[in-house]
């Protein structure tokens, strides 16, 4: 127990996080006195009836708690959808860990929350306050977002026209000629380049993030032009603005930084001139930027296949003529990076699809291809047949194996702790994958440097070595682990309730039995 904390908030948190207590036990927990193991309803799996419970009770605390379970069925999640209180609700469809779900979220739950047409008897939160959580914070699927494009409701078709210039033409079309005028004006907006006055360049320019923003896409005044071209630092924004003119674009495919000509290496007004200019640059970085263009001629894309840096040579290699841009941006998000995190952006338990996804023929044909970058292209398709996946679980290519890890519900369980070895940012995740190994685990993984991978060997039930040398290990979280492994045994679990260290730990390892948590509540709560 920490300083300042309620008395036995460890005891409490214990309780809650314990697999063998039961709906007797947990609605126990819902007195106020049970307020600590409270935010424990969002880290467990929960009975049913006593997900029902806690969604009647009056406390808006137990209900947020349960609103972040990434396990709650679709039924719940509807509920939670429709609290009263909107703070609630956006917990239910936008939460950290809702984020995490295996599974993505029922479309009804997110579109009552979208269209705020649930009414609620609290308003903490602006509409548009409630919008840009939902829209900004990974928790909708592109999915989700190509079927608002086809959505009934008009206000669903407005909210996705931000995404227009991703989503596949037919769709783009379609909202541009929208029966709905505010669909029609949204679309109209959104794929129409915004020009910038200089009255608005002096009214809303005024900081280095605004011009970063207006530098990236805004069709620029003449003078203000003139001034993002000499302020180095922000050059890489300018670089990405599809509305430049000729001379800009010349003008900074010559610029003495390789990392403003890679920038300039995607822009789409390259000329064949220029796009020649730069497949002869000295940095492969910018050779490797102009591999992948939407627009490379078939000459260049040749010359870049046999070019002496094999990245480059692969990138262009992968992508032969005619290109297709659904396909280039899939091979982009997949071509290795300086960063292990920096794969796609993960909503769920898998990596979201691109919202003009390639058919998944074309992910099958990767899947068999000899070069690496196309199977690596393939291990990020979630739809993948059970052949194709075995094939890439056993491919030679580490980023193969952990790009299938990350992004296939199927990837099997030695996959998922190999990349939960590899890939710290996305552990949490991975661990809430049905498949991820939990018993039987390499005794090794004990004495891991990583006091996150040692946890996982204390969680072990199956741990073949000494549990108490991970009960005193230097990590409280790896000690918290081993005092809840029922590997431990009854009595000595019992033992560890007295131990101020441990007792959160002990207090969860499920040899205790629903008598002896009930009989733990009796003293906790005074009851």
């Amino acid at each position: 127990m920490t300083e300042g904390e309620a008395p036995h908030a460890d005891l409490l948190r214990g309780i809650a996080a314990n697999p063998a207590a039961g709906t007797a036990v947990l609605r126990r927990l819902l007195v106020p006195a049970g307020r600590p193991a409270w935010p424990g309803f969002g880290l467990r799996p929960l009975p049913a009836d006593f997900v029902d419970l806690a969604l009647d009770s009056a406390e808006r605390r137990v209900r947020s708690g349960v609103a972040g379970n990434p396990w709650l069925a679709d039924a719940h999640c509807l509920r939670l959808a429709r609290d009263p209180v909107d703070l609630v609700a956006l917990q239910a469809v936008a939460g950290r860990r809702v984020r995490l779900r295996p599974r993505p979220l029922p479309d009804e739950a997110v579109e009552l929350v979208l269209l705020g047409t649930f009414p609620r008897e609290t308003e903490l939160l602006t509409r548009d306050e409630i919008l840009s959580e939902v829209h900004t914070m990974g928790v909708l699927p592109n999915a989700f977002r190509r079927r608002m494009a086809d959505h009934p409701e008009p206000e669903l078709r407005r909210q996705v026209c931000p995404y227009i210039n991703a989503l596949p033409p037919a769709q783009r079309a379609a909202l541009l000629a929208d029966p709905d005028p505010g669909v029609r004006a949204a679309a109209e907006r959104a794929v129409g380049p915004r020009h910038l006055t200089p009255q608005e360049w002096e009214e809303q320019a005024t900081s280095e993030r605004a011009r970063y923003y207006f530098y990236q896409v805004s069709v620029l005044p003449p003078e203000v032009l003139a001034d993002a071209l000499a302020e180095r630092d922000l050059l890489p924004a300018l670089a990405r603005n599809p509305h430049l003119p000729p001379e800009a674009v010349r003008t900074l495919a010559a610029d003495v930084d390789p990392g403003v000509r890679a920038v300039t290496a995607r822009h789409p007004l390259l000329t064949p001139e220029l796009m020649a200019q730069l497949a002869a640059d000295p940095d492969p970085g910018v050779r490797h930027r102009l591999a992948g263009h939407p627009a490379l001629t078939p000459d260049l894309i040749g010359l870049l296949a046999a070019d002496p840096d094999p990245v480059v040579a692969a990138r262009a290699a992968a992508d032969p003529a005619p290109r297709d841009p659904a396909r280039g941006r899939v091979l982009d998000e997949t071509t290795p990076r300086e960063s292990p995190h920096g794969y796609r952006r993960i909503d769920f338990g898998t990596v979201d699809e691109p919202l003009d996804a390639p058919a998944v023929e074309w992910y099958q044909a990767c899947a068999a291809s000899p070069l690496p970058l196309l199977r690596r292209a393939a291990a990020t398709c979630p739809h993948l047949d059970g052949p194709a996946v075995r094939r890439l679980a056993a491919d030679e290519d580490e980023q193969v194996r952990d790009l299938l890890a990350l992004h296939h519900l199927g990837a099997p369980p030695a996959l998922l702790l190999d990349a939960y070895l590899r890939h710290l940012g996305e552990r949490e995740r991975l661990r809430l994958r049905p498949a991820f190994p939990r018993a039987g685990l390499p005794v090794g993984l004990a004495r891991h440097a990583d006091h996150q991978v040692r946890e996982l060997a204390a969680a072990d039930p199956e741990f073949d070595g000494d549990p108490e040398v991970l009960l005193a290990d230097p990590h409280r979280t790896v000690r918290l682990a081993a005092a809840a492994n029922p590997r431990l045994g009854p009595e000595r679990a019992a033992e560890l309730l007295a131990d101020p260290d441990l007792r959160e730990g002990a207090a969860a390892n499920p040899q205790l039995g629903e008598e002896r948590l009930h009989a733990l509540l009796d003293e906790v709560l005074g009851e």
